[in-house]
């Protein structure tokens, strides 16, 4: 950088009819040139999303608890000059530097929660100042093209489901551990659907990963972003292990002598409602049973969980289908603390007298 420029080294390249730089920017400087918040964009352009506080806070604190190897995803902005490119030679006439004018505004486009996170680190982690972004950056001193390019951007951009999320997050300890039960579980092992949060009759996966995240988060009754320790980590693994070795249809499935798809119409156990209702009565039997918890599970050996049971219905199933209800998770949680002679709480009482008023209309 001199008086009247900033100099980076960049690629240029063009899309369309227009030539854009990639850019190497220190992190200490992007939050400086880079600019979101503070900064009233013309009144033409579409409005820009708020800020997740919660969102920068978790990338600062992935990113200074990974200084080795965390990944962070281009900047694209837009800037309002000319600038200057330089190539390094004839033979890759692409490959340069360009020059910014310190005049310029440079407008982030996508990525401002990336800037906030990498304003916070600097504050927290200063070590890691020198460390580069790459930064796309699209010349656009008229200011008219920025806004087709977010609009573009925003158009690209597709929201990962839950069970994605789960299955790509590297910051909350319970997705690792749900992970690592979906692999080292038998009864999970090649038989959970990652990329989608809803399993249809014919599938081949037995749960999805987001069922899985949800019924550990209730074995555990921690929240979504809370520390696990190695103790509940190894506890929810046996847990689900020995669910394999108990339910008998579960442990058909593991022997390959039956699949998910055949079993789905016929049993309540290789639905969401049901997997979500046994890890909350097993919250329940491992406060009361804490040492001896895995005896206290032979009266599910002995369950009838076929949807032919009359027992399910107004719980697991409505009038013979399916109920993914909240109330459907809680009255089916109900039912298999019952059968393990588990105490209802006042509020589970107060459920259960409901659906007896129901069942009595």
């Amino acid at each position: 950088m001199n008086n009247s420029y900033y100099t980076f080294p960049a690629l240029r390249g063009r899309q369309g009819e227009h030539d854009y730089f990639i850019l190497l920017c220190p992190l200490h400087l992007a939050p400086r040139i880079f600019l979101f918040d503070g900064v009233q964009a013309p009144a033409s352009w579409p409005p820009r999303p708020s800020l997740d506080p919660g969102k920068v806070e978790k990338l600062a604190h992935f990113i200074q608890t990974h200084p080795a190897d965390y990944v962070l995803a281009p900047l694209v902005a837009t800037v309002t000059a000319a600038v200057e490119f330089t190539p390094h030679s004839d033979v890759f006439p692409e490959i340069g530097a360009v020059k910014i004018p310190l005049r310029a505004i440079m407008f982030i486009q996508d990525g401002q929660h990336r800037r906030a996170a990498i304003e916070q680190l600097l504050t927290d982690a200063p070590s890691l100042q020198d460390n580069t972004i790459a930064v796309m950056l699209f010349p656009d001193p008229s200011m008219d093209q920025s806004p087709a390019i977010f609009a573009a951007l925003n158009q690209q951009y597709v929201q990962r489901n839950a069970s994605r999320r789960v299955a790509h997050d590297p910051v909350r300890p319970l997705a690792s551990v749900a992970r690592r039960i979906t692999e080292e579980a038998p009864v999970f092992q090649g038989r959970i659907d990652y990329a989608r949060t809803t399993i249809s009759n014919r599938a081949l996966a037995m749960f999805t990963m987001n069922a899985v995240f949800q019924a550990t988060q209730a074995l555990l009754e921690v929240g979504e972003q809370a520390e696990i320790s190695d103790e509940q980590a190894e506890f929810a693994l046996r847990f689900w292990t020995v669910l394999g070795e108990i339910i008998p249809e579960w442990r058909r499935v593991i022997a390959g002598e039956t699949s998910p798809a055949a079993l789905r119409p016929h049993f309540v156990h290789v639905h969401s409602v049901t997997l979500l209702a046994i890890g909350r009565a097993g919250a329940a039997l491992r406060t009361a049973y804490p040492v001896d918890w895995e005896a206290m599970l032979q009266p599910w050996r002995a369950l009838d969980w076929s949807r032919r049971n009359s027992a399910w219905e107004g719980r697991a199933m409505l009038q013979g289908r399916m109920s993914k209800k909240h109330t459907s998770i809680q009255l089916t949680a109900n039912l298999l603390k019952m059968t393990l002679g588990l105490p209802l709480t006042d509020k589970e009482r107060e459920l259960e007298k409901l659906l007896g008023s129901q069942i009595l209309q």
